[in-house]
């Protein structure tokens, strides 16, 4: 649920920023190595021009704790960052507000003269005689009764017409009707409910997400392994899929700017005020207790990579004043002062600046930790500022923090410039070998260049430099293999269709009695599972979007479409 924003000041920062984040949890994890916790409050006070409030996503924290991890030798399970960590994140996430950094266009997007926007175009005439209701009230079905018991009375109070896709009865001819009724809803209120696999649910939602519609979406997350959904108990891979793809549904309805909620009665409120006022999701703010969401695009763990190479290029857990000197002018561009200089060297020596007039600095003699580099440069890179501030910086505790060891495996290369021509995407696991056995080799045989998601598949999240890559890749082709459950893969490829993105399909159904990462799926399962496959595969049909059974077919079709474009 979006909750009333938890905020700490960080006043070592030389213009304090209030950090609010909404965390699974309610507060944020962020416990730096000097034991910097921030503490939560669920009523914040802002003062006018007291300072800016800034809102990063679950997934830019995902994000920043994976990065953090790859540059260093910590736990994966651990959810840490150091001071310097943190303030090199806050003050490069404050840069971005600053700049009003515009939303990227994906390059595989489709022109408006495409097929997919005439296919859209076709079926908006085809119902605007149909009869229009308000509000859609789509995702999960039996046995959920939230309609019933929840949305349909609070609805009616309030005089909010709504179509009711879940009925006792079903009969062939309710499916146009629903088609109809979905098209022409003015907002689309999806309840994601634990009590089902919400399969189709998750597919359907991250397309119309794509779509850019009103969207409305609950989500209800799954208790963990033995819940028992239609009575079947869920293993522990089922569990890790069905939470994977509700957090996949999560971040991309949340990159495009909308609020994912927690509680229905909340949402249905927020959704009567939409209507009333002719509002979009993403103009909810905290008036509606709804955390704002502000350019949820935007990422920021390619920073502090790009800091880290610069910083490993000496070879050492340690570089001297001087090194970081010549560091820092490689990645800012700019010159420390020698104001700046002698404020480090008198807080690393513990003496006054005054002591170092006219003596020659001792930029040799003067070593850095990695931690200490990142607070000098989030410091000093964006604006000439006192350098008794960074006295201050390294005289509170932050020269007690202990220099991490540098990464004892190679980062996984991250760079969003330039693009690709294909995106690999679709199921991945221990199992899947599509990628190696037929794409890469047929990719490479025609000189193309790609990028395959399942080199560096670690955080079950979209991180957002993942997300650009993708979105730097011309022809996106998606593998939903008969072997994984695929929720994940399914939603996103759902997603990106919405978009109008050049994307090419390749859909295996599962067959009764196949291994499903190494486990055999009950008769319930199997069906919910194939009716997202043809969810999806009927979604992309009507939009014009190419859709194969083997896998060889796919790739030479989106082959030939990188080459056509």
């Amino acid at each position: 649920m979006p909750r009333t924003p938890t905020t700490s000041v960080i006043s070592r920062l030389q213009y304090p920023v209030i950090l609010a984040h909404t965390w699974a949890t309610g507060s944020w994890y962020v416990a730096p190595a000097l034991h910097f916790q921030l503490r939560c409050s669920t009523s914040p006070r802002l003062l006018p021009g007291q300072c800016p409030v800034l809102y990063p996503l679950c997934t830019c924290m995902h994000e920043m704790l994976h990065v953090a991890r790859e540059c260093s030798a910590r736990e994966a399970a651990g959810h840490l960052l150091t001071f310097g960590e943190f303030c090199l994140f806050t003050n490069e996430l404050r840069q971005c507000y600053d700049r009003e950094s515009p939303r990227p266009v994906p390059l595989s997007k489709l022109s408006d003269k495409s097929c997919v926007d005439k296919k859209r175009s076709e079926r908006k005439m085809s119902t605007e005689s149909s009869p229009k209701y308000e509000v859609f009230l789509g995702g999960s079905c039996n046995p959920t009764t939230w309609r019933q018991n929840v949305a349909i009375p609070m609805l009616k109070d309030q005089g909010i017409s709504f179509y009711n896709p879940q009925v006792s009865h079903w009969e062939e001819a309710l499916v146009e009707l629903e088609y109809q009724a979905k098209q022409t809803a003015s907002v689309l209120f999806f309840v994601l409910d634990r009590n089902t696999r919400n399969v189709a649910s998750m597919v359907e939602a991250a397309y119309m997400a794509g779509c850019r519609r009103k969207l409305v979406v609950v989500m209800d997350s799954y208790s963990g392994p033995g819940q028992l959904i239609n009575g079947e108990a869920i293993s522990e891979l089922e569990y890790q899929d069905l939470t994977n793809g509700l957090h996949t549904v999560q971040d991309l309805v949340e990159r495009q700017g909308i609020p994912v909620f927690g509680e229905i009665n909340h949402a249905l409120n927020c959704t009567a005020k939409i209507l009333r006022e002719n509002l979009r999701p993403q103009d909810l703010g905290l008036e509606d207790h709804v955390q704002p969401i502000k350019y949820p695009y935007l990422q920021l763990g390619d920073k502090l990579i790009k800091l880290h190479d610069a910083f490993v290029n000496t070879n050492s857990e340690q570089i001297t004043l001087a090194e970081a000197r010549v560091a820092f002018k490689v990645v800012t561009n700019k010159d420390l002062t020698t104001e700046v200089l002698q404020a480090i060297v008198a807080a690393k020596k513990g003496i006054e600046m005054q002591e170092l007039n006219g003596v020659e600095l001792p930029l040799n003699e003067v070593f850095l930790t990695f931690d200490e580099f990142c607070c000098i440069v989030a410091e000093f890179k964006n604006q000439h500022l006192e350098s008794k501030r960074l006295w201050d910086v390294f005289t509170h505790s932050v020269q007690k923090v202990l220099g991490w060891a540098l990464p004892r495996r190679p980062l996984r290369p991250i760079n969003s410039t330039g693009g690709r021509d294909i995106y690999l995407g679709g199921s991945i696991g221990n199992r899947v070998s599509w990628r190696d056995d037929i794409a890469i080799p047929m990719l490479r045989k025609h000189g193309l260049s790609y990028f395959n998601p399942a080199a560096g598949a670690c955080s079950g999240r979209l991180l957002p430099m993942e997300a650009a890559l993708m979105e730097h890749s011309r022809v996106l082709f998606f593998v939903i293999t008969d072997t994984t459950r695929g929720v994940s893969a399914m939603t996103l490829a759902s997603h990106y269709i919405g978009l109008g993105c050049n994307v090419v399909l390749c859909v295996q159904m599962i067959t009764e009695g196949s291994l499903v990462n190494g486990e055999t799926l009950s008769r319930l399962a199997l069906k919910d599972y194939n009716r997202g496959r043809s969810y999806l595969t009927d979604q992309a049909n009507k939009d014009g979007i190419p859709v194969f059974v083997n896998i060889q077919e796919g790739i030479e079709c989106a082959i030939s479409k990188c080459r056509a474009r």
